[in-house]
């Protein structure tokens, strides 16, 4: 029922007064409330306010004021008490102990355990400002949003029904099922759930921390935007960036500006970009990407990385792998978990720091624990190798190189190497040249083996055999040890040679040239003897189970027959030098690589 009080009253004092009622003089309209219910009416100050009490209904318009208690001064201010009731439309409601509303102002003054709703929100406070023409809610002494499973508290907010926006300022707190939000400053957009920070935000779950001081979560949909200082921290592992995007329904995070992310004290990955993937635990870095973990630091413009296994992919920029003493520089660089081989592709350039080697090929296959390294291709399809001996430097390539770092060290405490080559291989060095089919070498007694036709030159001394044995003592030549089939060439002027063959030889070398052969087994010799100021006196042909000769400058200078020799001398003139020549003979200077290029052309056979 509902009852019009304020016309009755007015209606029955007139009638006491006077039988012949006077019209008022018309007003302009203004807001009034309607008493639409109420159990009593009571009148205070000659009317002019009213009590009412025990189910007490207001109305303004499409406003809905219910309440216990209510105090109605004039027709539009209203203080109401004990389970009171806003109604706004359809879609609003306001609830609270203690109510100060104005009807000219629409201006409402909430008061103990104040609850508005809307829809699945629901905010809590023990005092609400509210303007309902602009529908507008604020508090100041703590209050806190519920929706949908995600709470939300502040000292100050700023509700905007219409809008479906709230501010929340100072203190805040979001609570949900998968995390705990604390600000400074955010904005809650209801309609499409998403929490903007607006100031200093720091984002908790149960593995991870966030830090930043712009950016927004969507709620709904699990994605974030950390902007300004942004930060992250996942047990030991860190990161930061300018901005960080995270989607939560795939564990995805991406750092963008001045990215990096380390963990511990080895783990460490920079980038302008960094896509993180929780899950495989795997980087893809770009742009002035670095990564180092344990054992190798990795650069590159571009680098996919998988922190469980420590494998990486690099490409742009001129990758770079350093797992020392191990550095890897390549166009591309790739490398397989499974079988714990990596691959270098385009411009390779390959080091061993602890061996002084360096390698430069089109392609290589190499493992960082073991050392191991095949390469391909290069210069007209040629892998190169280069070494520093002695301050000098030494050059060799053939078809294929291959490298293998022991466990073991030498003597020195310095990590063996073991290497090869096979097919076609030049070496070049200032004091020596070789050619071979294949060779083998190791830093353990420093002995490089020439297999399958090999040749070696030394200033003015050529040597031959099936198999060439070069020592080094340090990184100088010492000896040269040749099996089988053994010759040495040696000339003082290119135009006459002296000859050595023997089964075996050990060839002896100073600083710059050969000055001994001990012959062992067969030994011949041809050699032209000289007066003291190097004219040629004749030509002797000596042969004996074995021999040393001495030599200076290219000549014999002295020789000692190990057992009884066969021999004699002829005079220059009785000799056909083109035709003295021992069985095996062959004078390749064709084959000699003299400078660089020589390593990669066409040499003659």
């Amino acid at each position: 029922m509902r009852y019009y009080l304020i016309p009755i009253l007015a209606l029955f004092l007139c009638t006491r007064g006077s039988a012949q009622v006077t019209q008022p003089e018309p007003v302009a309209e203004k807001e009034v409330i309607s008493i639409d219910r109420a159990d009593e009416l009571r009148m205070i100050g000659q009317g002019k306010t009213q009590e009412l009490v025990g189910n007490v209904e207001l109305s303004q318009d499409s406003i809905f004021m219910y309440g216990d208690s209510v105090i109605l001064v004039g027709e539009q201010q209203v203080y109401a008490y004990d389970n009171v009731t806003i109604q706004q439309g359809d879609s609003l409601a306001a609830f609270c102990d203690v109510l100060d509303y104005n009807a000219g102002t629409l201006l409402a003054d909430l008061r103990g355990d104040v609850v508005l709703k809307r829809g699945e929100t629901e905010l809590y406070t023990q005092r609400l400002d509210y303007n309902l023409a602009t529908k507008v809610a604020t508090y100041h002494n703590g209050g806190r949003i519920v929706r949908q499973g995600t709470e939300l508290n502040s000292r100050h907010g700023y509700y905007y029904a219409d809008a479906r926006e709230v501010y929340f300022r100072d203190s805040v707190v979001v609570v949900d099922d998968r995390f705990e939000m604390r600000a400074d400053t955010l904005k809650y957009d209801l309609l499409n759930e998403k929490v903007y920070f607006l100031g200093p935000t720091v984002i908790r779950t149960d593995t991870h921390r966030i830090y930043c001081e712009s950016g927004y979560y969507d709620v709904a949909n699990d994605v974030a935007v950390f902007a300004q200082n942004a930060q992250y921290k996942s047990g030991e592992r860190v990161a930061a960036a300018d901005t960080i995007k995270y989607f939560g329904k795939d564990e995805n995070y991406i750092l963008e500006g001045d990215a990096y992310v380390a963990e511990g004290d080895n783990q460490r990955a920079t980038g302008d970009r960094i896509n993180y993937f929780r899950r495989q635990d795997r980087y893809v870095l770009e742009g002035n990407a670095f990564v180092r973990d344990s054992t190798q630091t990795v650069t590159g413009d571009t680098i996919d990385y998988n922190a469980k296994q420590e494998t990486y992919s690099v490409a742009g920029g001129r990758p770079r792998v350093s797992a020392p003493p191990m550095i890897v520089v390549a166009d591309q660089l790739n490398s397989d978990p499974e079988s714990g081989f990596s691959t270098a592709l385009g411009n390779v350039i390959w080091q061993d720091t602890s061996a002084n080697l360096m390698i430069e090929a089109e392609n290589a296959r190499y493992n960082e624990s073991s050392g191991y390294l095949k390469a391909t291709g290069g210069i007209r399809g040629r892998p190169l190798l280069t070494s520093i001996l002695d301050q000098d430097t030494m050059w060799m390539s053939a078809d294929t190189l291959l490298s293998v770092r022991s466990d073991s060290v030498d003597t020195q405490g310095d990590t063996v190497r073991f290497l090869s080559a096979y097919n076609d291989v030049r070496i070049l060095k200032s004091d020596i040249q070789a050619v071979c089919d294949s060779l083998g070498f190791n830093t353990v007694d420093s002995v490089l083996t020439l297999y399958q036709n090999p040749v070696l030159w030394q200033d003015t001394s050529q040597l031959t055999g099936d198999t060439i044995a070069i020592l080094f003592k340090g990184e100088q030549l010492d000896r040269v040890k040749l099996r089988r089939n053994a010759l040495v060439l040696t000339s003082p002027d290119l135009v006459f040679f002296n000859q050595v063959k023997g089964k075996n030889i050990v060839a002896t070398f100073d600083e710059s040239s050969l000055t001994r052969t001990d012959v062992v087994g067969n030994a011949e010799a041809i050699y032209y003897i000289q007066d003291k100021v190097g004219a040629y006196v004749g030509v002797n042909k000596t042969a004996c189970s074995s021999m040393s000769l001495d030599f200076l400058n290219g000549a014999v200078r002295k020789i000692r027959f190990l057992d009884a020799p066969s021999g004699k001398m002829d005079p220059m003139g009785a000799v056909n030098h083109d035709a003295f020549k021992l069985e095996g003979f062959r004078w390749e200077v064709a084959r000699r690589p003299r400078v660089l290029g020589d390593l990669f052309g066409v040499l003659l056979r």
